[in-house]
């Protein structure tokens, strides 16, 4: 029966996105439903993962070839993009440094240990590359890939509502924030409202995980001393 594993989430996922078309709300999310529907399934059936992942792991593979696609959007608006360069480098960085300097300060704050602070400091930057970032500064990566993979989910839920509630409607920073803050997730979300967002995500998505690669293993230890 282990054959059914693939097509299974694929039906599952079929479902989540009937269902999302119907009730148009962010907490319908298709790949939230999916994730939640499939841990369910697999606690209840005593599923171990690797079983799961060894017939349905083609879809993981997937993600490589739809990463490169998002390659697309960026050529469609390249004149514009090297234009906003200099804008768009500033952004990312500034984000990278907010978001690493804050995750961690907040982790220490609420008690958490150097190593779990450390652990979660990469999670606005895709999986893999948030590993490295992990490894090279003596963290846990499986903790920092669950980070990554929360991190995403949310944002592609909340990321557009919390934008519209604070009267964010440029496509430009749209793309940006989500590219920036939720990593693949937030950029296969923020694609759906436009090309332009898409490209400026993606672009984001690239910068953001340079820079954090750059910039955990000064800051990390930084911020860790000050507040030990």
């Amino acid at each position: 029966m282990n054959w059914v594993y693939l097509p299974l989430t694929i039906g599952i996922y079929w479902l989540a996105l009937q269902l999302h078309r119907r009730i148009k709300t962010p907490l319908l999310n298709p790949v939230l439903v999916t994730l939640a529907a499939l841990v369910a399934l697999l606690l209840l059936a005593d599923i171990q993962y690797a079983a799961y992942d060894q017939y349905s792991h083609i879809l993981t593979d997937l993600l490589q070839p739809a990463v490169v696609a998002l390659g697309v959007p960026l050529y469609l608006q390249i004149h514009t993009i090297k234009r906003d360069l200099p804008k768009i480098l500033a952004a990312v960085l500034i984000a990278v440094i907010v978001a690493v300097g804050s995750t961690t300060a907040i982790a220490l704050a609420l008690g958490a240990s150097a190593d779990i602070a450390a652990s979660l400091a990469p999670k606005s930057v895709t999986t893999p590359i948030a590993v490295l970032i992990s490894e090279q500064i003596a963290a846990h990566p499986s903790i920092t890939a669950i980070a990554v993979i929360i991190t995403g989910l949310v944002g592609s839920v909340v990321g557009i509502p919390w934008m519209q509630a604070l009267n964010i409607h440029h496509p430009k920073a749209q793309g940006i924030a989500m590219g920036a803050a939720c990593h693949a997730l937030g950029t296969a979300r923020i694609v759906e409202l436009g090309e332009e967002q898409g490209a400026y995500s993606a672009l984001s998505l690239v910068f953001s995980a340079v820079f954090s690669a750059m910039l955990c293993p000064l800051l990390v230890p930084q911020i860790v001393s000050l507040m030990n």
